[in-house]
């Protein structure tokens, strides 16, 4: 059978079903043996062909798809796209091996090779593809006619697509002409075909699911490792504690790979300053008087104090929101506690439901906070310490303004006016100068203290810089009064005129407005989703703060008010029934006096080694106002 003669009419000698004998394809001579039509081979038979893997493909049951690369009708090339969420503890590289070998596996019997790689590391399936950083690479890319692919194909779809995310991004590659290849799909994406739109729905509709529970199952067990074991669940210390090594995990596994159990341990320094701060509480100091007695002894925030785990803060002192947050934490009891802080998703947009959602911190529903059984941890502060200034701050806190109003040391005597406020700056570091003032006189202070610490300003600037407020205004009412003399007068009154633009005050009158319409559309929008069925406990901060935002609003809508214009004309009439400009500047009313400092956009710049006050004035600069200092 190995043989073949050449009979002469270029016939093949051997059986008909031979498919080269019509071809002609035999000459004379030999036929190779992978040529032949079929052999016998005991129980089986082994088919012939061109495709080299036709026989082990039938002795195996296997079947190809389509053509190989290169056999003809291939898919041509093609992008992949993969992510991976840091939040299940992926390794990047695994992750994109196996969902590039995935689609490689699936493309390319078709004959398919990818070209390109788009891969997402850290970012949440729940972001919408066009605020992840590599997917919004490929819709941009969908735009470039030489982008070198004609086809996108992915590992795996519920990592790609997550909710409605499908419907809102298939309409972009079927604008530019560019395919999806999708495994669960077995092929080609097709938009008229039902099955496959209602196969990539439910994918996106598990794809949330797959997240949700993940969350859900990952939280409920960092909450029973809390109330079983007091395990620490990392995050950085409370200011007081610091993190050290307590030896192997306790999960054989991750022991193997060399993870190690964390605890908190004290930090006699810090400690001693959190047991003073509840300790100045109880004996009657406010938050604000706290922050101030620290801020004077010169002890460092907790941000300068641990500068490696707090970058994000400026690490400048004290304030009373770090002592509140220091006095509402459990953890100095000793106990572990989680849940106190929780994300929550947020609309980005909320008249864009497709823009997806952003992520906040919230503090928790008290259902959702537990505690450890038994101390986790030594202990700052006794539970009945922390307890009594529970109790202290919600005593203090009240239920309303009228109640803290009854307490004697709420009580203030009518706000002074400064009639320099916010127009006095230091020159040598350049802030403004708060208003301090005493029983003879107001000055203007500029304090080191508030300086981050060992900067070059903090260095040279000394302790405190002060102004005395009446010395300067009496030589800037001088200075001021050379204006409206009757060589200057016109010229003054001019600009004065110019200046006193009721346009602004009607811009502001309108912000204002928008932002009272703003808060009710949201109002009404929340009310909508209450009768929809959403959980009110949810829906409760976010109306509350629209209803805040609204009041807020329409106080300062009330308050505005657009004065009538005043000409030159009358501007000189009233200097001329003024008389002697000084002594009437010197004897006004302090709130007369700043409103004219405004309108005039008086700027003082004071240098303390030469005692003296740069002045300057310019109508132009009304409204010009600048934050005297930033948070802790």
């Amino acid at each position: 059978m190995g043989r073949s003669e050449d009979t002469g009419s270029g016939a093949c000698a051997l059986s008909t079903g031979c498919a080269c004998a019509s071809a002609g394809h035999h000459s004379a001579g030999k036929v190779a043996a992978w040529n032949r039509p079929e052999v016998s081979t005991g129980g089986g038979r082994i088919v012939s062909g061109a495709d080299e893997w036709a026989t082990l493909d039938d002795l195996l049951g296997m079947e190809a798809l389509a053509d190989r690369p290169g056999g003809g009708g291939g898919i041509g090339q093609l992008a992949f796209y993969g992510r991976c969420s840091t939040e299940d503890n992926q390794d990047p590289r695994s992750s994109l091996a196996w969902q590039l070998g995935e689609a490689a596996r699936f493309v390319e019997p078709l004959g398919g090779e990818i070209v390109e790689e788009f891969f997402d590391i850290g970012q949440s399936r729940s972001l919408p593809w066009e605020r992840r950083d590599e997917s919004s690479r490929v819709l941009q890319e969908l735009k470039n006619p030489r982008r070198g692919w004609d086809g996108l194909v992915v590992g795996e779809a519920t990592r790609c697509w997550y909710g409605n995310q499908f419907s809102l991004t298939w309409p972009k590659f079927h604008r530019y002409g560019v395919s999806l290849w999708i495994p669960s799909l077995g092929g080609q994406f097709d938009p008229e075909n039902t099955v496959h739109d209602m196969a990539m729905t439910i994918t996106g509709g598990l794809s949330k699911s797959e997240r949700q529970h993940v969350q859900r199952r990952v939280r409920a067990a960092m909450a029973a490792q809390v109330v079983t074991d007091g395990r620490y669940q990392g995050g950085r210390a409370p200011y007081g504690y610091v993190v050290v090594d307590a030896g192997p995990h306790p999960n054989p596994r991750k022991a193997q790979e060399g993870y190690r159990l964390r605890v908190l341990a004290i930090d006699n320094e810090a400690a001693a300053v959190v047991e003073r701060i509840f300790q100045l509480y109880l004996d009657g100091l406010g938050l604000k008087s706290i922050a101030e007695t620290l801020n004077v002894e010169a002890i460092p925030c907790p941000s300068a104090h641990t500068p490696q785990q707090n970058r994000h803060r400026r690490g400048d002192g004290w304030q009373h929101t770090t002592v509140k947050a220091i006095l509402e934490n459990p953890r100095y009891t000793g106990f572990a506690i989680y849940g106190r802080w929780q994300k929550v998703e947020e609309l980005l947009d909320p008249e864009d439901v497709a823009a997806g959602h952003v992520v906040r911190f919230r503090r928790s529903p008290q259902s959702k906070i537990v505690r450890s059984r038994e101390p986790a941890h030594q202990a700052i502060v006794s539970v009945e310490t922390f307890t009594r200034v529970q109790l202290e701050l919600r005593v203090r806190r009240g239920s309303g303004p009228a109640d803290q109003a009854k307490r004697e040391r709420t009580r203030v005597t009518a706000a002074r006016v400064y009639r320099l406020r916010a127009r006095v700056r230091c020159e040598l570091c350049g802030r403004k100068m708060q208003g301090a003032a005493r029983k003879h006189a107001v000055f203007y202070r500029c304090s080191a203290r508030t300086l981050v610490p060992g900067s070059p300003v903090a260095d040279l600037h000394p302790a405190s810089v002060y102004l005395r407020e009446d010395l300067l205004t009496r030589k800037v009412n001088a200075w001021i009064a050379t204006l409206f003399d009757p060589e200057h007068l016109d010229e003054t009154a001019e600009a004065l005129a110019a200046a006193d633009d009721d346009h602004e005050l009607a811009s502001v009158a309108t912000r204002l407005a928008q932002r009272v319409a703003t808060a009710e559309a949201a109002m009404a929008r929340l009310r909508r989703a209450l009768e929809a069925g959403w959980d009110p406990a949810a829906l409760t901060e976010q109306y509350n703060a629209a209803v805040a935002e609204k009041r807020s609003a329409e106080a300062e809508l009330s308050a505005v008010k657009v004065p009538e214009s005043v000409s030159a004309q009358d501007i000189r009439k009233m200097v001329q029934e003024l008389g002697d400009m000084t002594a009437a500047l010197d004897e006004a009313d302090a709130s007369d006096m700043r409103a004219l400092y405004e309108a005039l956009g008086l700027q003082v710049s004071y240098n303390h080694e030469t005692r003296s006050a740069e002045v300057a004035m310019s109508p132009a600069l009304r409204g010009f106002s600048v934050g005297v200092r930033g948070g802790t």
